[in-house]
């Protein structure tokens, strides 16, 4: 193999340091990737500054080493001028990948304005349907103000009395009584000797029972 001077490498890229003495020497990218067994599209990338075609890390330095020494290239300023180009040629492509996600996603335009505001529409229709069925279908509220429970009496007749929601039925043992507008309710019912058990039920159209008991002891 002919040697030939070294390329001056200042103010050039690693790939034109390679090219340039490849040529001195009279060589095709061919020759050298049959003498090195090196693969011609990794050579064409070195040479190209096309270093994201190339197989990254030590396999990369690899590569440059096996040129650069086939071609009597200094090495040691090559690898300084490879790893200042590959740093830089990673951080201009983080930086478009950057730039590209960015103009994507975060310019206001009137169409996304647009999509926008569908968006929180939908949501809040979503939540208020939720909320309506759920108002529909649970069990409505239902409190006692009397009888206590376990209560013990000689009076042969008690009275029942609390209050729920508005238009919902209130049942006792499951009789339907009246309610106010308010959904207040007072009845008086009759006692059997020894132990009464007494079921209070408010339910809506659709909605699942509210069930309370009471048990009542006539003496």
């Amino acid at each position: 193999m002919y040697k030939f001077s070294v390329t001056q490498i200042k103010n050039k890229t690693v790939g034109e340091i390679l090219s340039e003495t490849r040529r001195e020497q009279n060589l095709s990218l061919e020759e050298v990737a049959d003498t090195t067994h090196l693969r011609l599209p990794h050579l064409v990338a070195l040479e190209a500054g096309d270093y994201e075609n190339l197989p990254g890390g030590v396999y990369s330095e690899k590569i440059l080493e096996a040129y650069a020494n086939f071609l009597n290239l200094d090495l040691t300023g090559l690898k300084k001028i490879f790893e200042k180009e590959n740093s830089t040629s990673k951080r201009v492509k983080k930086n478009a990948f950057l730039q590209k996600i960015s103009s994507k996603n975060f310019i206001v335009t009137p169409r996304l304005i647009e999509i926008s505001v569908a968006a929180v529409f939908v949501i809040l229709l979503l939540v208020y349907l939720g909320f309506e069925i759920n108002n529909i279908f649970s069990a409505p509220n239902l409190s006692l103000l009397s009888p206590e429970n376990n209560l013990t009496t000689e009076n042969p007749t008690i009275t029942v009395s609390g209050y729920t929601e508005k238009e919902v039925n209130v049942k006792i043992n499951d009789q339907t009584i009246q309610t106010d507008a308010a959904g207040n309710f007072k009845e008086t019912i009759s006692l059997k000797t020894g132990l009464n058990i007494i079921k209070i039920s408010a339910a809506k159209k659709r909605s699942r029972e509210n069930v309370i008991y009471r048990q009542v002891i006539l003496k």
